[in-house]
């Protein structure tokens, strides 16, 4: 599992889904949490957090207006200073479409909303093995 000090970067264009991941991440220990509401203020986050706190998981929602989660996705794992972050989308699409190209660009998980503590656990269980093995 993450360490309780990992910096995570919250990605949903809804406030209120926002509040609910960050509040289950509070719920389980993590401190280090910012927030955006888009994918473009996400990677401007990334980018000014490089150096002093640097992000080390992301948890996005796929379908955003402007860039979706999928199109960050790629756009992370395109940059050399970010590509190996863990990287966990929120979606409530069953789009296999979707799965499946976000699967090719190289996505750690899912967690499909609306989503409970048990599952939020679990999916960042198994994106840490992912990226640990």
């Amino acid at each position: 599992m993450f360490p309780k000090d990992t910096h995570i970067l919250v990605v949903d264009d809804s406030l209120n889904i926002r509040r609910l991941v960050i509040d289950s991440l509070n719920r389980l220990g993590f401190t280090k949490i910012c927030a955006a509401e888009d994918a473009n203020e996400a990677f401007s986050r990334l980018k000014q957090n490089k150096d002093a706190q640097p992000v080390t998981l992301i948890l996005s929602d796929l379908n955003m207006p402007g860039p979706s989660g999928l199109d960050f996705l790629k756009q992370v794992r395109s940059s050399e200073d970010f590509k190996k972050i863990p990287f966990i989308l929120v979606t409530t699409e069953s789009e296999k479409g979707s799965v499946i190209e976000a699967a090719i660009a190289g996505v750690s998980g899912y967690i499909v909303k609306p989503f409970n503590i048990e599952t939020l656990t679990k999916r960042l269980k198994e994106a840490w093995t992912k990226h640990n093995s």
